[in-house]
């Protein structure tokens, strides 16, 4: 099953803001790396701000970035799988003892 449009071309302005939140993309450069119309991507990042996931970096309003929300997402996945793994150890551990 694939993704709806919007939804796709909304992860396409995500990953065009990857690795630019200190300095920002301008729209233009958002629209040509997504392919899509100004109207159509500035619509995208203006859900996105929306939602707390990009914004425009003060003092350069002409500029978008992605906001921290998405790195807070990223580090509560990365601790979840670091706590799973850790109860795996701690399973295998009980395991493979040898036997007193």
């Amino acid at each position: 099953m694939s993704a709806p449009a919007n939804l796709t071309r909304v992860f396409a302005v995500i990953e065009a803001l990857a690795g630019n939140s200190r300095h920002g993309l301008r729209l233009a450069q958002i629209a040509e790396a997504v392919r899509q119309s100004s109207p159509t991507t500035l619509r995208d990042l203006q859900a996105l701000e929306a939602l707390g996931y990009a914004g425009r970096i003060p003092g350069k309003d002409e500029r978008w970035h992605l906001k921290p929300r998405l790195v807070q997402i990223a580090i509560a996945h990365q601790q979840e799988v670091g706590r799973e793994e850790q109860q795996l150890d701690d399973f295998r551990n009980r395991y493979s003892r040898t036997p007193n």
